[in-house]
């Protein structure tokens, strides 16, 4: 597999500035055709484009909150695993992250699974969304588990709307 380095052997240019173009940071401007040299070579020389990292844009702006949650731990055909009680420490249109949560089970399994939420109070008392957990986060009060919610219904989304 081709490395940064290669690239920068055949384009003659030092691997810092390969790195830079490649992933189109700020700072120094590089001429229109070194850019299009460093993207030729990295191609003919096999190097995996989709390994380059990408600013993170989110798809619904965040909010901050503190509201608790019953959490539903959903393994195949919605069998439930495991409900407990966490914080929904922020929350957007497509996801959450979770913390301080607590389990009966202490556990969550290793299979595919869904976690459901259902907020025990306020506008959207006892909705349930559902999601897929996408990341987990150490914290300094344990474990925080991210969620990307999967398709809601227009009616569930006008109900988020009311606490984000």
């Amino acid at each position: 597999m081709a490395t940064q380095l290669d690239i920068a052997r055949r384009c003659l240019i030092d691997v810092s500035s390969v790195n830079k173009i490649l992933h189109r940071k700020k700072g120094p401007k590089f001429k229109e055709g070194t850019v299009k040299a460093v993207f030729k070579a990295a191609r003919e020389l096999g190097y995996d484009l989709g390994r380059l990292k990408h600013d993170h844009r989110r798809r619904h702006e965040r909010k901050t909150t503190a509201i608790a949650v019953e959490l539903s731990i959903y393994v195949k055909a919605g069998e439930l695993y495991d409900r407990g009680k966490a914080l929904l420490a922020n929350v957007s249109l497509s996801g959450a992250l979770l913390g301080a949560i607590v389990l009966p089970r202490m556990t969550t399994p290793v299979a595919p699974h869904t976690i459901g939420i259902r907020l025990l109070e306020g506008p959207a008392k006892d909705l349930e969304i559902i999601g897929h957990p996408v990341r987990l986060v150490h914290a300094r009060g344990g474990l925080e588990v991210a969620i990307e919610f999967l398709r809601t219904e227009d009616a569930q989304l006008r109900r988020l709307r009311k606490i984000i």
